[in-house]
């Protein structure tokens, strides 16, 4: 059973209150499962973060879920950015979970469920956005993943409408990322584009040494090994989407390497 199928399958095992909790309840049912599986708590805290409640840390299971969860509920209001959500912008997210993901057509059904109501749902994308930060603050690097995912869920059409441009960046502003961690999200896209382009996919300057390239380059390799990916959070369904990441990496790296002769 994937991560989407241990929510409606009532083995959550946590309770995550804030937006998240509300669009998990609303989706799935406060009850989850409908047979005395676990609640959402409306004033659960996760890892002491707020929302109110006890503390409470969440394991790698549950890290991966609250990334899921954040993820389709921040693509759903992604996808309303310009007003409306289309068909044609329901079948790009609905393959993007397939082709991107690799995930299996019963867990695609319960992401539907979750798009849906964070799609209709009256919660601005900043308010996940701020939850998602008390939850993973302590990853960044996770954070920029999930501005990443975004972007392929935004451009999913063959286009990067203004509309979506500023809420992914009003999104990364409320989650504690940068300027330069949201150049870096769209340098992935055209690694090549351009030397300088290939220097910020590997977050360093074009006045960096070579030894401190190579060290950035070490340190990206290691931060998205598949066994790295899922122990910090993403899960096994975001294989693909680490690879895809890696590639990038790779390619700035080599072209990086073959302008400077090293």
């Amino acid at each position: 059973m994937g991560l989407l199928g241990t929510l409606i399958g009532g083995s959550l095992g946590f309770m995550m209150g804030g937006p998240l909790g509300a669009i998990i309840g609303g989706a799935i049912g406060s009850n989850i499962g409908g047979n005395g599986g676990a609640r959402v708590h409306p004033g659960a805290r996760v890892n002491g973060s707020g929302f109110g409640g006890g503390a409470y840390r969440t394991s790698p299971m549950e890290a991966q879920q609250t990334f899921m969860v954040a993820m389709i509920s921040l693509a759903a209001k992604v996808a309303k950015a310009d007003g409306s959500v289309g068909p044609a912008e329901v079948r790009s997210f609905d393959k993007f979970l397939k082709d991107q993901l690799g995930m299996a057509s019963a867990e695609r059904k319960v992401a539907a469920r979750i798009f849906n109501e964070a799609r209709d749902s009256s919660i601005p994308a900043e308010d996940f956005a701020r939850q998602i930060r008390q939850l993973l603050g302590h990853q960044p690097a996770r954070m920029r993943d999930l501005v990443s995912v975004l972007m392929s869920i935004a451009m999913a059409d063959g286009h990067y409408h203004e509309a979506e441009e500023r809420l992914i960046r009003s999104i990364a502003r409320e989650m504690g990322l940068t300027e330069r961690d949201y150049e870096e999200a769209v340098s992935m896209f055209n690694p090549r584009e351009s030397l300088g382009t290939s220097y910020t996919v590997l977050g360093v300057t074009m006045g960096a040494t070579n030894d401190e390239i190579k060290k950035a380059y070490r340190k990206l390799a290691k931060e998205y090994h598949p066994d790295v990916v899922v122990n910090k959070g993403m899960g096994e369904d975001f294989q693909k989407f680490a690879a895809e990441k890696m590639r990038a990496i790779n390619s700035a790296y080599d072209s990086v390497k073959e302008a400077r002769g090293f």
